[in-house]
């Protein structure tokens, strides 16, 4: 049961989505259970004969052995780490909207925080589920029962939403995943061929060939998904924004321009693209020597984030890649037309038409 009143300030009554189903776990099992056959199969049908263990001593070749550990320990390191990612992934709440002022529907007007995101009417955004309202790049989760801080998707994969606490082991989870599989595809490799040359047993090379396929099959579909990720943390959008197209870039589209033109991949009207540097800092933290271990979290309490000074797209007198400097929240106020686009106003002596300038939120 969500906390708040059985209403809505507006009038609009709260629902109740239902309850979890638990049959929702079995996609969990199964990514576990395939993390456990590649395990074995790269273990069993790779590496233990390459180490030779049953081998005297005469008959060792030494730099298969070598090679052998070599590629055993980084591959248990790398499946270390992904174990982690998973785990946390799974573990780990994404965040939700306090049970607090000022995020409660009796919060009075002096309290109410300064956001960018706002109703088509003005007014602040709203659960009708939860009894809250939203802090900027917060969705409700219906699955999840509760809004998410920084919704990216909910992912089945890991029985959970990611958001903006666990965003970052989601990334680093797809990151070692593509490790591992390109790992097993060029280095298997080598068993595969030697057990035909060799004519090995039908059981050896049909696992050999299964890992093989699963593998490129996984490292494939991962490697995509993994690229998307990164071209969208550079970008500073979340996947429901790229997908509900909040932010597009509109000089392109005016002019029938490339999005991706050069330097145009990471440039869109959205407020919370800071530049590359401190879009993967905000996601993946401020010390980039922790970047790629999941043992700390993105940067920010998830309810408030550093906006850039207006969207590029519209700022006059701006030159090709220069950007201004970067103001707070509180220093931008946003109202909504009625098409759902808005328009950013800064303080008069920031501009010359009463310091308004158009850009695209929601």
């Amino acid at each position: 049961m969500p906390d708040g009143p059985q209403e809505s300030p507006y009038g609009e009554p709260l629902r109740q989505p239902p309850e979890r189903e638990p049959l929702k776990i079995l996609p969990v099992l199964f990514i576990l259970s395939t993390i456990t056959s590649l395990y074995l199969i790269y273990t069993i049908c790779h590496l233990v004969p390459m180490l030779q263990l049953g081998q005297p001593a005469n008959m060792v070749d030494i730099d298969q052995r070598f090679r052998g550990i070599i590629q055993g320990t980084i591959f248990n390191a790398i499946t270390l780490m992904l174990l982690i990612c998973y785990i946390r992934c799974i573990l780990v709440h994404p965040g939700e909207v306090p049970n607090e002022a000022p995020w409660l529907y009796t919060t009075s007007g002096s309290g109410e925080p300064s956001l960018l995101e706002a109703k088509k009417d003005g007014k602040r955004r709203h659960c009708k589920w939860c009894g809250k309202y939203k802090p900027d790049r917060c969705h409700h989760c219906r699955i999840c029962k509760t809004c998410i801080l920084k919704m990216d998707h909910h992912c089945p994969w890991i029985y959970n939403c990611v958001g903006f606490h666990n965003y970052k082991y989601f990334f680093l989870l797809l990151f070692y995943t593509m490790l591992d599989t390109h790992f097993i595809m060029w280095t298997m490799t080598e068993s595969m061929v030697r057990a035909i040359d060799e004519n090995a047993p039908f059981i050896m090379m049909f696992f050999l060939l299964f890992g093989l396929t699963l593998a490129f099959f996984l490292g494939t579909l991962d490697t995509l998904f993994f690229g998307f990720h990164v071209w969208l943390v550079m970008v500073g959008l979340t996947t429901i924004e790229f997908c509900e197209k909040k932010f597009p870039k509109k000089e392109a589209a005016q002019t029938g321009g490339d999005f991706c033109g050069v330097g145009g991949c990471f440039e869109n009207d959205s407020p919370f693209n800071l530049g590359v540097w401190s879009n993967l800092s905000s996601v993946l933290g401020w010390n980039p020597l922790l970047w790629l271990l999941p043992f700390t979290g993105s940067a920010g309490d998830g309810l408030h984030y550093e906006v850039a000074d207006m969207p590029r797209s519209y700022e006059s007198g701006r030159g090709s890649k220069g950007k201004k400097p970067l103001l707070s929240q509180r220093d931008t106020l946003q109202s909504y037309n009625a098409t759902g686009y808005g328009t950013l106003f800064k303080p008069a002596d920031r501009g010359s038409a009463g310091g308004a300038k158009k850009g695209i939120f929601w």
